[in-house]
């Protein structure tokens, strides 16, 4: 009930704040072009942004690893496969430092890098578009739990514990499989994937 009531808060923070998309990263923002006089401002497109997110973020900046091979570095993305506690065999995907991503271009190279993992399989963990969704969710939902009084009290009375618990749970992206994943939780992924059209191919 707990976690139906805080993906509830997130869906309504979806409704209510419109700055909840994904920030821009630097590569993004506007920059002037033309002659010395032209304050017109470029964009870079989608390609553009994707293709500076895959120099930035690499094999040599993004760690995967799981127990018993490879462990946690300091100084990179660490997207560590772990396994489920709720069955035998199942796995979860851990993106410790998820909360320092918030461009969606730098969230799809980190999430590609884990896609080509041996461990990864589409079928059941859902597309990279999915995953977006589900950092999407997590970073709102640390952003409110950490964010105006307001925010934070919807936060606490929806959650029904309190904002340090909310806030500490928060501070990881875990990425569960399909089969994991309530009816509730899935079509609020759907439902972001559609508001931020996260999937562009």
């Amino acid at each position: 009930m707990r976690t139906i009531r805080i993906f509830l808060c997130i869906a309504l923070a979806l409704l209510v704040i419109p700055a909840a998309a994904p920030a821009q990263t630097p590569a993004a923002a506007a920059v002037s072009v033309g002659s010395e006089d032209s304050s017109e401002p470029f964009f870079p497109s989608w390609e553009e942004r994707l293709a500076q997110a895959r120099l930035k973020y690499n094999e040599e900046t993004v760690n995967i690893y799981s127990r018993g091979r490879g462990k946690y570095r300091k100084g990179k993305i660490n997207v560590y496969f772990y396994p489920s506690s709720r069955k035998s065999g199942d796995m979860n995907i851990c993106i410790r430092e998820s909360l320092q991503i918030t461009d969606e271009a730098e969230m799809e190279a980190i999430l590609e890098l884990a896609a080509r993992d041996e461990r990864y399989d589409p079928e059941e963990f859902g597309s990279i578009a999915f995953m977006k969704a589900q950092w999407i969710a997590h970073n709102l939902a640390h952003s409110m739990a950490t964010g105006s009084e307001e925010e934070r009290r919807l936060v606490e009375t929806l959650a029904g514990e309190s904002l340090s618990l909310v806030v500490r749970r928060a501070k990881e992206l875990d990425i569960s499989q399909l089969a994991n994943i309530s009816a509730r939780e899935r079509i609020l992924y759907e439902l972001i994937e559609l508001i931020y059209g996260l999937d562009r191919h």
